[in-house]
């Protein structure tokens, strides 16, 4: 799988060569063969998640402001790019992986949108940044799975 940005190269060396715990290969293996079933479960929990802190938000300030609006629009956007990523997670196409990659930068972004939102706590990001990077870890853990 080619490369398309420095960043990708550096997160594929980081994750797959200098981290010092590897997965084995039929582990990765088979997290990318159940992708198609596993993504799902992360697409249904987002909606509960953006609840919980549509919640907080109500507790906390008198109302929501636009970037609570706009964190709403970019995990939306994740959830999209989760969802056209299932089709081809079955047949382990790397336009699939792609959007699962990028769809990881969106929960990032959301991330720092809820620290300037309404709820101003930098607490959920550190939470976000930590799945985040473990999702990071485990999509360049299965990178080689996905080359059709």
């Amino acid at each position: 799988m080619k490369n398309t940005t420095g960043l990708e190269t550096r997160l594929d060396k980081l994750c797959t060569k200098t981290f010092p715990y590897q997965l084995p290969k039929w582990f990765s293996r088979t997290i990318a063969g159940w992708a198609w079933l596993i993504i799902p479960a992360v697409v249904i929990v987002q909606p509960w998640t953006f609840w919980g802190y549509t919640d907080d938000v109500r507790a906390h300030t008198a109302g929501p402001n636009c970037l609570f609006y706009a964190a709403f629009a970019v995990m939306a956007l994740e959830v999209a790019l989760q969802l056209m990523a299932l089709p081809g997670l079955k047949e382990h196409k790397e336009s699939s992986w792609r959007l699962l990659y990028y769809s990881v930068f969106c929960n990032l972004a959301y991330g720092v949108m809820r620290i300037f939102s309404s709820e101003g706590s930098i607490g959920p990001l550190c939470g976000i940044a930590l799945l985040s990077a473990i999702f990071f870890y485990l999509l360049f853990q299965v990178k080689p799975w996905f080359k059709k």
